[in-house]
C-alpha cells in the first residue's frame, strides 16, 4: 500500500486540462494597437449604405483613431471605453440597415479583441 498512496499523489499532481492548450502570451500595446490598425481597415472596406456613407465611416475611424491616441498615452481605460463607443456606433448602423449584420458582427468580434487586449495590459 506504500507504494501506492505516492504513485496516487503523483498522478493528482498533474494538472489535467480538457481541449486545446494554448500558451498565454503577453501582449504590448503595440500587439493592441496592431489590432485597432486592422479594425481600420476592415472599416475602410466595409460597404455603408446611407447617402451620409462616407460621414458614418470617418465617424467610425474617428473613434478609432481616439482609442488608439488615448493608448499611446497609456491611458487603457479610456482606449478601451472608445472601443466599446465604436461597437455602439456599429450598432446603431446595423440597426439602420446601413451596414450588414455579417459585417457589424465582424468589426464587433474585431473590437472586442482589442478590448480584451488592453484589458490586459496594466492599468492605466
Amino acid at each position: 500500500m506504500r507504494i501506492l498512496i505516492p504513485a496516487l499523489l503523483a498522478v493528482m499532481a498533474v494538472p489535467v486540462t480538457f481541449g486545446p492548450v494554448s500558451a498565454a502570451v503577453a501582449q504590448t500595446a503595440a500587439d493592441c494597437e496592431t489590432q485597432i490598425a486592422g479594425l481600420r481597415t476592415t472599416v475602410t472596406g466595409t460597404e455603408i449604405t446611407a447617402k451620409n456613407a462616407d460621414r458614418e465611416r470617418d465617424s467610425l475611424l474617428r473613434t478609432l483613431q481616439a482609442a488608439s491616441t488615448e493608448l499611446s498615452k497609456g491611458k487603457n481605460v479610456d482606449a478601451a471605453t472608445k472601443l466599446g463607443d465604436f461597437k455602439v456606433k456599429v450598432q446603431q448602423l446595423a440597426d439602420a440597415g446601413r451596414i450588414s449584420s455579417t459585417d457589424a458582427a465582424t468589426l464587433n468580434t474585431q473590437a472586442d479583441a482589442a478590448i480584451a487586449c488592453i484589458n490586459g495590459l496594466a492599468a492605466g
